[in-house]
């Protein structure tokens, strides 16, 4: 029984390790969104249209989806 004890101690720790590092995961991506959000609002601010951010938008999209060698 103790080392079923044990055994199960061990799960529950690797799984706390994991579940912290996906919330330090998350904790990085928030803080990306949050720049890209500020960003946004920056352009926003300097009265470029929503088609023209549109745009910007979908072409940073698609630099991340399609990565080039070197960039």
């Amino acid at each position: 029984e103790l080392q079923q004890k044990v055994e199960e101690t061990e799960v529950l720790k690797m799984e706390l390790q994991m579940l912290e590092t996906e919330r330090v995961r998350l904790s990085l991506v928030e803080e990306k969104l949050l720049d890209v959000l500020q960003l946004l609002q920056q352009l926003q601010d300097l009265n470029i249209s929503k088609r023209a951010l549109g745009k910007i938008l979908l072409s940073t999209l698609e630099s991340y989806r399609d990565p080039q060698p070197g960039k």
